[in-house]
């Protein structure tokens, strides 16, 4: 059975690509920040290798303390930069599973609460229907986010190590 038709919607709810795109605005501030955080995480050795570089060329009188120190600035300039994009990566994905959530929970209260249902809700209690939808609902919602968290900091991270490899 299944039991977001028996609200007589127009059936797209029935997909969940309809709950995915209507958090558009919310995917693409989860796709800028995740690629902020992803692609900066090749900054930390960058850095760690030119601070190493700089300390040597202090050594042998290349350059000053004074450009370790700017070095040194911006390094930590970049690394909160990226922790900043983390935390909000991770605030990103969780709203955006929690808005598809309540998306498709107000689909199902709306199917079962304001219409009767049909014969198929006769035959179940509707406690019970709901309790196995709203479970529905959590798998698919815990789902797409660990596949959003997942794309990003395996798939974008292990690109961007390569390039940075590949580069150097």
């Amino acid at each position: 059975m299944n039991i977001l038709r028996t609200g007589g919607g127009t059936g797209s709810e029935n997909r969940l690509s309809f709950y995915i795109l209507k958090e558009k605005k919310l995917l693409a501030l989860l796709t800028i920040t995740c690629l902020i955080y992803n692609l900066g995480l090749t900054a930390g050795p960058y850095f760690e290798g030119q601070l190493v570089q700089c300390l040597k060329n202090i050594y042998e009188g290349k350059q000053t303390l004074y450009d370790m120190l700017r070095l040194a600035g911006l390094y930590v300039a970049v690394i909160l930069m990226i922790q900043a994009a983390r935390a909000a990566k991770r605030f990103f994905v969780r709203r955006f599973a929690n808005d598809m959530s309540r998306s498709m929970r107000l689909v199902l209260y709306h199917s079962l609460l304001g219409k009767t249902g049909g014969e198929d809700c006769l035959a179940e209690n509707t406690g019970e229907l709901m309790t196995k939808a709203i479970s529905d609902i959590d798998i698919c919602t815990e789902g797409g986010r660990k596949f959003a968290t997942e794309l990003f900091d395996t798939g974008v991270v292990l690109i961007a190590y390569m390039a940075f490899l590949r580069a150097y």
